[in-house]
């Protein structure tokens, strides 16, 4: 009698744990698909909003419907050469210059921000060259370095160089002098204080920094692209308004959605593992 009640008991209690596991998957399961709704309503209604405005009788002339952009990106990027001819150029520039930015943001950043003299010096020049509207400066990057990807490349980095650098002073300021002093008690060589205290105490606020950076690097990208150029997004762009080819012009645009899904999704999962510590502490924090 003891044995039999004992494996009512475990059958029971098998029974009562499948059904608490699957009420418990049940919400997750819906909240699962609600976030992907979320995520998938507002470009459901951008599509639909483009074909309607396809289907009028006067922008139609102009905006091809969402199949035919399709198509064009489909033999332009897919089945064409778009891709080495004209994606990899612009993306080599793009990346080359937040590469540079990052590398010069960083630097001058750690510097001004670990010494108040620095900062009283340099502060007014770097607010005046972020107030500098750069796609304004195209001209004089062109006449600094001439023709080719050197001016394009540096124009890129220096219009998105200032949110690294700002951020980066930010935080390295906010590292505090707690930190400071105690590697100073415990006499902590500098390059360590510099790589094992300033810059993870200061990472969060870079990559902050970075991921604003990034998302302006591609439109600087289009923007260097517009003169001067012989390849390109940006002069594909130029070169499909001037000819009417509409179809091409949205089919560049698909693929500007496409490179900044890519590179938002590269950047996160670079964040999410350079950056798993600060996670780790936030948690317990909170």
């Amino acid at each position: 009698m003891t044995l039999k009640t004992d494996k009512t008991d475990n059958t029971v209690r098998s029974g009562g744990s499948t059904a608490a596991g699957t009420s418990s998957a049940a919400p997750r399961l819906v909240a699962g698909l609600w976030t992907v709704v979320l995520r998938l309503a507002v470009p459901v209604l951008i599509v639909i909003a483009w074909w309607a405005v396809s289907q009028t009788e006067i922008t139609g002339l102009f905006v091809p419907t969402p199949a035919e952009a399709v198509q064009t990106f489909w033999d332009e990027f897919v089945v064409g050469d778009a891709v080495v001819t004209h994606t990899v150029p612009s993306l080599v520039r793009a990346l080359v210059g937040l590469g540079v930015a990052i590398v010069v943001g960083i630097a001058v950043g750690v510097a001004l921000g670990t010494s108040t003299i620095l900062t009283g010096l340099f502060q007014p020049l770097v607010h005046l060259g972020r107030s500098l509207p750069s796609p304004a400066l195209l001209g004089v990057f062109f006449l600094l370095f001439g023709v080719g990807d050197a001016p394009k490349i540096f124009l890129i980095a220096f219009a998105v160089v200032w949110p690294i650098l700002l951020n980066t002073i930010d935080g390295v300021g906010a590292v505090g002098e707690v930190r400071a002093q105690a590697a100073q008690v415990f006499r902590i060589p500098a390059h360590r204080v510099l790589t094992m205290i300033v810059l993870p105490g200061a990472a969060p606020k870079i990559f902050a920094g970075i991921r604003t950076s990034m998302s302006y690097s591609l439109i600087m990208m289009i923007i260097s692209e517009l003169q001067r150029s012989e390849n390109g997004l940006g002069y594909l762009l130029v070169q499909a308004q001037r000819n009417f080819d509409f179809g091409t012009f949205f089919a560049v645009l698909i693929m500007l959605v496409i490179i900044g899904v890519v590179f938002n999704l590269v950047f996160k999962a670079i964040e999410r593992r350079v950056l798993a510590w600060h996670r780790g502490v936030t948690d317990q924090h909170d």
